[in-house]
């Protein structure tokens, strides 16, 4: 079963947040997946822009118990393994290409890391496997 490691990010505060998910959205990505360990081990990637005004709207409109954001965003990999997430970091273009991007725009040391397996409950509007619906 594939690995789904979730990195909560924050943006530096020297960074607005439209420019911050503006650029992580749009150059980061072609930077970070120039390391060809990640197009080698990657089965996804894709990136989660928190929005504080959403929040507010559902936390107004659904009477939603939501707390601030403390993160500006989620960055989410499925891997076959743990080697191989950890052989994408290990690259020496990572260390050498996306690290000093990363500097430019994000929190590096107060980023939070999730790993875990994926099971899926609701997919393409039905039950998933295995789940039975009362």
């Amino acid at each position: 079963m594939p690995i789904r490691i979730t990195i909560l990010i924050k943006k530096l505060d020297t960074v607005s947040t439209e420019d911050f998910h503006s650029y992580w959205s749009t150059k980061h990505p072609s930077i970070f997946l120039s390391v060809p360990t990640a197009q080698k081990l990657l089965l996804r990637y894709s990136q989660y822009h928190i929005s504080r005004p959403l929040t507010t709207a559902l936390r107004k409109g659904a009477h939603m118990p939501c707390l601030e954001p403390e993160f500006d965003g989620a960055a989410e990999f499925l891997v076959e393994s743990l080697e191989d997430f950890g052989a994408i970091f290990a690259d020496p273009i990572y260390e050498s290409v996306v690290v000093p991007d990363e500097e430019s725009f994000l929190k590096r040391g107060e980023s939070m890391v999730f790993v875990g397996e994926e099971e899926m409950k609701w997919v393409d509007g039905k039950a998933a496997e295995g789940v039975v619906l009362k």
